[in-house]
């Protein structure tokens, strides 16, 4: 095996014996000088093939125990149901574990609410989210609201090769989104880069707030106080998050509730401190 990259001392790109690329896990394995040939693989902890370019700028930022619980959630799933996943869901897990242990932490409690339709639908699926979170909240000793079992079982449910989610009957998720995206930049009369991961964790997030509104599920105002907060602490963005109520208003004949304007403040601030284009 080649190691042909560093991401940090033990996070490594790297080409197997048939010159496939891959990530490789292992205690000081991207500390010597690159490019080596790794001949003891007793070294390597785990590997990943298949990963989207994309998530490589996120193994810098996620801490190794996260991406060893959503490893380990990965393999619980794959035992457990009969489609092929996409290869990137561990880093997906990984990355939605992070930022909800983050939040919580920070006292941000905001979340998409808790579906009983698809409890209904995916009984399965949501037995086994409920056991990730509930292992979760034990690992890290943080409080994470009902909702993160929907979130989990949503992100699982997109992972499963042949599985689709639900389509609005006026938009796809796909046009929203781009309509979303449009907005943002004309806001801040900047130019996205469309390629980053910074931008597909923000669609996989509007895909998921746009999957659960077409399901007409309620979100409850539980967080006013904090809305407050976040739109005085953030004016430009929430004068942005405004114009995005407007279109999503059109679309879904209804107004954000100000747990739904919440949270896209938090999200479209995220891509921005993410992005580099908020102080």
């Amino acid at each position: 095996m080649k190691i042909i990259k560093k991401i940090n001392n033990n996070v490594a790109i790297a080409l197997d014996g048939r010159g496939k690329e891959l990530i490789v896990f292992g205690k000081g394995i991207g500390f010597p000088r690159i490019p080596y040939e790794l001949t003891d693989l007793s070294k390597v902890e785990r590997t990943f093939y298949d990963i989207e370019p994309q998530y490589y700028g996120l193994l810098q930022e996620l801490p190794e125990d996260i991406i060893r619980v959503a490893s380990k959630m990965v393999l619980r799933i794959k035992n457990q149901v009969a489609k092929n996943l996409n290869p990137n869901l561990v880093f997906i897990l990984a990355d939605h574990i992070n930022f909800a242990v983050e939040r919580a932490r920070k006292g941000l409690d905001i979340s998409l609410p808790y579906s009983y339709e698809l409890e209904y639908e995916q009984p399965g699926i949501t037995k086994l989210a409920a056991f990730f979170v509930k292992n979760i909240r034990k690992r890290y000793q943080v409080f994470l609201p009902k909702g993160e079992i929907t979130s989990i079982t949503m992100h699982i449910l997109n992972a499963m090769e042949g599985t689709s989610g639900k389509v609005d009957e006026k938009e796809s998720s796909g046009v929203i989104i781009r309509k979303v995206t449009e907005i943002i930049e004309e806001h801040f009369d900047i130019q996205i880069d469309k390629e980053s991961f910074n931008y597909f964790r923000f669609k996989n997030q509007m895909k998921y707030f746009v999957d659960r509104k077409s399901r007409k599920e309620e979100f409850t105002d539980q967080n006013q106080e904090l809305y407050d907060s976040m739109r005085k602490s953030y004016p430009e963005t929430y004068e942005c998050v405004l114009k995005i109520n407007e279109y999503i208003t059109e679309i879904f004949h209804e107004r954000c509730s100000s747990e739904e304007m919440l949270y896209f403040i938090i999200h479209v601030n995220r891509l921005y401190m993410k992005e580099g284009l908020l102080p």
